[in-house]
């Protein structure tokens, strides 16, 4: 490497080598840097360069991140769920806020302390099949799809075809086209009747002052993107008028006079999400949870959503976010999610990352941030090349952990860092300094003799069986996941079989680890029992395993070959007090755990 790229590489803090989940070192190839230094303007920057995590351990935090005193030494547990796949007969189609209210009375009964949810990010309302709730256009603000119509004032008014006009399809699947059409149609005519008060308009205007530019360009880029699709052009940015590919754009600047009605519905559809989700929060800490909702904060954003467009100077289309190579994936990851600018990002003292965490953290009681380890640097490829050609790049650290800590305390929100992958040295020390609690994944956490034993996990973490990308419990344990694998072409006939044998060996691994026997059949209790009964201040209990799900949330790396993020849950609210798989499971957990 010559000294002049070295330079850069410093300047912007583009590491040169890293080591991998193989223990081994490996050296980035001077083309990858050159095109990333190029890509992140480092002969532009004019700031420190970013610190290195061994810099950062160095300075003890002036402020740790919160943890409620009045939990003491408890040991508590929750409920989570992907929002979306809650079934009820009042909603529309898609799990909504008064389900998730439901929800949480219901584990409130049953002893828990919090209900988790999937990001609730905005997505692309005018493009709904985007339904990752990991891949939003904007981070700071809310999904509308989310919305509970008969939470809407007005709603009772309308005739009563229109309140009962509820998309319900047998499939197990949901429809998020049809969903978000029907939801579409009655919103906008809840919005057109909406009973206007004093009080609610002068709500609605402080809701927008509190907005600011970012909340009118969020909803702007809506207007415009429902218009597009109404003219037959596609929902982002790229698809449309030259002109109007840019937020600073005259042609916006008219559309956005001409359209004020468009606009304020958008506005209006936010206020209503973030109204009804405060109302979620009451309701949840009314009925007795002490920590009340865990919220989830996505990595990064869409490169042709809300927040690249109304923000270009802050994010970095020209890369990408993904992973290196590993022993699962031989050519890397690549997320498709645009980064935060690091060198703008350290400029502003992290100020635009502290504005995005706070709307999401807002009136939670815990906030999990995915892929934690990117607050310290983040695993970035230029666009058009393989994820292999990529190359770690670091973020202002002490800035932003300070900020963290700041949104910590003035919201009193437990923070979980999911601190899977490749985990830089010392950054699970920086976790611990920081009061930022470890992820505990029991499918993942091996030791020299097989899977690591919960009881010598630490206090400060949060214990769970697995997560969203992985299989349910009961998937994975009666194999399903190989299945499924193997049927959409993932795993060879050779592959296949043997990784159902390895399968067997692992089954029997955990149950020398762990008495499976609690639940007599389901060997699920007994897992239930051993992460409840870990040190862990948190414990979790996914929906999914709770009723015995064998099909998972989503399956990294596939799209079409997959319905990730569209399955419903096979038993509705209603039913679900009196489901006796769910009930053992929350026993088994109130038990470890009581309040």
């Amino acid at each position: 490497m010559t000294n002049e790229l070295a330079a850069l590489c410093r300047r912007v803090g583009i590491e040169s080598d890293y080591v991998g989940l193989d223990g081994m070192t490996h050296v980035v190839p001077e083309q990858t840097l050159l095109a990333l230094a190029d890509a992140l303007g480092a002969t532009d920057v004019h700031t420190d360069p970013p610190p290195t995590i061994a810099e950062v351990l160095a300075t003890p935090p002036t402020k740790r991140c919160f943890i409620p005193a009045e939990l003491g030494a408890a040991r508590v547990w929750g409920i989570t769920c992907q929002l979306a796949s809650l079934v009820s007969a009042r909603n529309a189609g898609i799990g909504d806020f008064a389900d998730l209210a439901t929800l949480c009375c219901v584990a409130a009964e049953d002893g828990a302390d919090f209900v988790g949810v999937n990001p609730l990010h905005a997505l692309f309302w005018s493009e709904p099949a985007r339904a990752s709730p990991f891949f939003p256009s904007n981070r700071r603000f809310l999904n509308p799809l989310y919305i509970a119509l008969d939470w809407v004032a007005g709603f009772s008014e309308l005739p009563e075809a229109e309140r009962r006009a509820e998309v319900r399809p047998n499939s197990p699947l949901i429809d998020f086209p049809a969903v978000a059409a029907e939801k579409d149609r009655r919103l906008r005519k809840l919005f057109a009747k909406y009973p206007w008060t004093e009080i609610r308009r002068e709500q609605f205007g402080a809701f927008r002052e509190s907005g600011g530019e970012a909340l009118h360009t969020h909803a702007l880029f809506e207007a415009i993107s429902q218009t597009m699709v109404g003219r037959g052009m596609g929902a982002t940015p790229p698809s449309w008028p030259a002109e109007m590919r840019q937020r600073a754009s005259p042609m916006v600047e008219a559309f956005d006079e001409a359209n004020r009605d468009l606009v304020d519905y958008h506005l209006w559809l936010q206020w209503q999400a973030r109204s009804q989700l405060v109302q979620v929060q009451e309701r949840a800490f009314a009925a007795g949870l002490r920590i009340g909702l865990y919220v989830d904060f996505a990595v990064g954003a869409a490169p042709d959503g809300s927040a690249a467009w109304g923000m270009p100077d802050l994010t970095l289309p020209e890369v990408s976010i993904g992973a290196p190579p590993d022993p699962f994936s031989l050519s890397g990851q690549d997320w498709g999610l645009a980064p935060v600018g690091p060198a703008r990002l350290a400029a502003l003292d992290a100020q635009p990352l502290a504005e995005i965490l706070a709307a999401t953290a807002e009136g939670s009681g815990a906030l999990r941030i995915d892929h934690a380890m990117g607050l310290a640097r983040m695993w970035l490829i230029p666009r058009g090349t393989s994820a292999i050609c990529g190359a770690y790049v670091r973020y202002p650290l002490r800035s932003i952990l300070e900020r963290l800590a700041e949104i910590s305390h003035a919201q009193r929100t437990i923070v979980i860092g999911e601190d899977l992958g490749v985990v830089p040295a010392g950054f699970r020390q920086l976790m611990s300094d920081n009061n930022i609690h470890s992820y505990k994944v029991l499918l993942t956490e091996r030791d020299a003799y097989g899977f690591a034993d919960p009881r010598q996990w630490p206090v400060s973490a949060l214990a769970c069986i697995a997560t969203h990308d992985m299989p349910t419990f009961a998937g994975w344990w009666c194999g399903t996941d190989l299945d499924v694998r193997h049927c959409i072409g993932h795993l060879s006939d050779a592959e296949f079989e043997a990784a159902r044998a390895y399968r067997i060996e692992e089954k029997t691994m955990l149950s020398a680890r762990i008495d499976t026997s609690v639940g007599d059949a389901d060997p699920s209790l007994g897992i239930h029992a051993a992460i409840a009964s870990s040190p862990c201040r948190l414990a979790v209990l996914q929906i999914e395993d709770a009723l015995g799900v064998l099909e998972q949330v989503n399956i990294p790396g596939t799209m079409a070959e997959y319905p990730n993020w569209l399955r419903r849950l096979p038993v509705s609210l209603e039913d679900l007090v009196e489901n006796a798989i769910f009930r053992a499971h929350t026993g088994v957990m109130r038990n470890a755990r009581p309040k």
